[in-house]
């Protein structure tokens, strides 16, 4: 791994060999409902409590990618998973089921991509071969832990965003290590254009070229623009996202949104 002017570039190129999502009711009636794995239609997914069931989203999640990828938790080397709640206690129940190190990421909005991006280090480091990464949310337990709790029966002003309730998980391994690879990613073939044979990010094995890989990554900075309402948390990102992502290191790379 190397730090081009602050990017991190991944020279092992972490590749997904397994994914999956779980998402709730609303998520499954949307026009997206034909790609998640599984819609749960319970929002407590069978569970007594909100939290119980996004950690349950979790787990499954979890699950799925492992059967569609083909590991055991035994193949997994690191898990970096995380969500919005205090002390990240949905993941922390939800990988209790598996004997895999854990590690507990709180990044927000940003949670699934820094558990990649850690995961991806870890592995460019040597650290680990393998790595499940993961993040969740539930509307409800959002709701009570950024808001007011349902019960309350508070308004929502109409530029209020709605919290997914959902988890998505995907294994994370060093290109030249897949045992196997997803019959399902050789329909990216079509979207990848043919290689001259030169390009040091194609590893040798011609398959893993043509799933999704890590080339880069950059973490931002933090931003304060003084934002305060609770209700539109896009304008408190919003601006990290145009000086750090767009105008310092889009526009000099040459990286379009």
């Amino acid at each position: 791994m190397r730090n081009n002017d602050g990017n991190l570039v991944f020279e092992r190129t972490p590749y997904i060999s397994g994914y999956a999502s779980v998402v709730g009711k609303k998520e499954g009636e949307g026009p997206l409902r034909d790609y998640y794995d599984r819609i749960i239609h319970d929002s407590y997914a069978g569970k007594d409590t909100f939290e119980q069931a996004e950690s349950e989203l979790m787990n499954t999640a979890v699950r799925v990618a492992l059967n569609k990828g083909e590991f055991t938790q035994h193949d997994i080397d690191l898990a970096c998973c995380g969500d919005l709640l205090n002390q990240c206690v949905a993941s922390s129940f939800a990988m209790r089921s598996y004997a895999i190190p854990y590690a507990g990421v709180y990044g927000a909005c940003s949670t699934m991509a820094l558990s990649m991006i850690l995961s991806a280090t870890a592995i460019e480091s040597g650290a680990a071969k393998r790595a499940v990464c993961a993040a969740s949310s539930h509307y409800c337990t959002a709701e009570r832990q950024y808001r007011f709790p349902l019960e309350y029966g508070s308004q929502r002003p109409p530029t209020a965003q709605w919290t997914v309730t959902g988890s998505g998980a995907c294994i994370l391994e060093k290109a030249g290590d897949s045992h196997n690879l997803l019959n399902h990613h050789t329909e990216l073939k079509s979207n990848i254009p043919p290689s001259s044979g030169d390009d040091p990010l194609l590893k040798e094995n011609h398959r893993e070229s043509q799933t999704p890989y890590l080339h880069s990554a950059r973490l931002g900075r933090i931003i304060d623009f003084q934002i305060t309402d609770q209700n539109n948390m896009g304008a408190a990102m919003a601006p990290a996202v145009v000086k750090i992502g767009i105008k310092n290191n889009g526009i000099k790379h040459g990286i379009k949104p």
